[in-house]
């Protein structure tokens, strides 16, 4: 059974998905540019080329599947549990944006696509 409704928890599903499928070529980019510029194959560049793959594994798949869930089966939740996700949300957000931010303006810097 589908209830379509707008609430707290279908809009916080909606923004999830989109943020994770911004945010995921950013960290592909990343993990491309990360192993390119290195030669080596210390154990250091290895974990941390590891790091950003499974970084942007959850990017990508898992950021719109939380998205999705709570999308069509957040009309279940009570309001404050619907509050609740969306607090979550918003931190997680908050938490990971910098950090895209600062991706972005790598991949702009190796690019060579700054604007003056």
């Amino acid at each position: 059974m589908v209830n379509a409704s707008l609430n707290w928890a279908s809009i916080v599903g909606i923004l999830l998905a989109l943020y994770g499928l911004a945010a995921a070529p950013l960290s592909i980019a990343q993990t491309i540019f990360t192993l390119q510029k290195r030669a080596d194959t210390s154990p250091a560049v290895i974990g941390k080329a590891l790091f950003l793959l499974m970084q942007g594994a959850g990017r990508l798949l898992l950021l719109p599947l939380c998205g999705g869930i709570l999308f069509f089966q957040g009309w279940r939740l009570d309001p404050i549990l619907q509050f609740g996700q969306f607090l979550l949300a918003f931190g997680l957000i908050a938490e990971s944006l910098p950090s895209i931010v600062s991706d972005y303006s790598k991949w702009r810097d190796r690019t060579g696509r700054t604007q003056a």
